[in-house]
């Protein structure tokens, strides 16, 4: 697409979170009209300065139908160039209708069934660990019985995960054998089937994230490590800070090639303080929630994302700024404080540090300061939309 015939206009779905309010203000900032869309408008995003047109979509949850019907109709109506997706079940269902809506708007991600495979952690560790990657060791479960297997090879602590699943939602940290006694049947009925894992100890998680292009060729690539999260046991930073690691980046090149990806993705390790080897996590087939980082460090992704795009390539975009501090308030470090108080765990010293130099933040900016007030409205939502307890176990 020549530039001549650019309209200079990104969609931007999923307004919910904080990564999509992270993609509105990167996006502006490069001189893009981004229209922002949810299913409501009490959404971080949508409160943005930065958003040039909000919009209010059925439940891609619940009425992907009508969702599809109402996204045709934008596009092909309105002149965009580009349709930035940064959560999973709507990426899912945008690439299974992508031969359709690419008629009318471009949308630079990966296939339908590459995007499946990823999302679905047996199939996805079970290819890294053919590949030669390591990770923990791990085994699928579909009931107690299966769990009492493994027990005698791993031991205890282990780890429960949903197959499929976002974040930290339905992972289960067992320590000892009345733990186990004491998980509730009902989370297998709900998740069907699970991951189980050895517990990899060890405090030094980091994220890497990246860009690929159509050639399944690596275009950017940033790394930050995890200094505070939640969980505590194992979940989204809280507070982060920019690093370099370079054989992060060369393992989730090889990885992430071998499947043949496309488009944005970020990648989760720990490092096994037994043999300080990285261990593959998971790997996350979006936009991530400390995407901020990564923009202020100096990677710009959103913007990447839209010229890949546009152009269908990027020109190779490697370094970064490191030391850079990341900072999500509302709630992440406020949960991750009052679990480490119910531990009566040591509080990390740099939680009362208001002021940082080289500090960006997850929502709070004093030239947008609307989506703070967003986000407060949004916690209403958690609590009363059904559709949101699947954030809640």
């Amino acid at each position: 697409m020549g530039t001549s015939l650019l309209h200079k206009r990104v969609l931007v779905t999923d307004g919910y979170w904080r990564k999509s309010l992270a993609v509105v203000r990167a996006l502006s900032k490069k001189g893009l009209k981004v229209d922002i869309g949810e299913r409501t408008v009490f959404s971080t995003a949508l409160f943005s300065a930065k958003a040039y047109s909000r919009h209010v979509y059925p439940s891609v949850k619940k009425q992907p139908v009508a969702f599809l019907s109402w996204l045709e109709k934008l596009i092909a109506t309105n002149k965009y160039d580009v349709l930035i997706v940064p959560e999973e079940e709507t990426s899912l269902l945008v690439a299974k209708n992508r031969e359709h809506l690419s008629q009318f708007i471009k949308i630079p991600m990966a296939d339908y069934e590459t995007i499946r495979f990823v999302r679905n952690k047996s199939s996805l560790l079970a290819h890294a660990q053919k590949v030669g990657i390591a990770l923990p060791a791990t085994k699928p479960i579909s009931s107690f019985g299966d769990i009492y297997d493994f027990i005698s090879l791993i031991g205890y602590p282990f780890v429960l995960k949903p197959i499929i699943g976002t974040g930290s939602h339905g992972i289960r940290y067992i320590r000892n054998k009345e733990s186990l006694d004491a998980l509730n049947g009902n989370i297998l009925l709900r998740y069907k089937s699970f991951l189980m894992q050895e517990f990899i100890p060890g405090e030094k998680h980091f994220g890497v994230s990246v860009i690929f292009n159509k050639n399944n060729e690596m275009r950017s690539a940033f790394v930050h490590q995890k200094l505070r999260q939640y969980p505590t046991t194992g979940g989204v930073s809280t507070y982060a800070v920019s690093v370099k690691y370079p054989r992060l980046v060369e393992i989730t090149e090889h990885l992430l090639k071998t499947i043949g990806w496309y488009g944005i993705a970020n990648i989760e390790y720990k490092i096994d303080a037994r043999n300080n080897i990285p261990k593959l996590m998971e790997v996350n087939p979006r936009f991530w929630g400390s995407l901020q980082l990564a923009i202020s460090s100096g990677i710009n992704f959103p913007y990447l994302l839209y010229k890949l795009g546009v152009n269908g390539d990027v020109k190779p975009k490697f370094d970064y700024k490191i030391g850079v501090k990341f900072r999500w308030i509302m709630q992440g470090d406020l949960m991750h404080f009052f679990s480490k108080l119910l531990q009566r765990r040591n509080i990390d010293p740099r939680f009362f540090k208001i002021h940082e130099k080289n500090l960006c933040h997850a929502i709070g900016s004093c030239s947008d300061p609307l989506p703070i007030l967003g986000k407060i409205l949004t916690l209403g939502d958690f609590l009363t939309n059904t559709e949101m307890r699947r954030f809640y176990d």
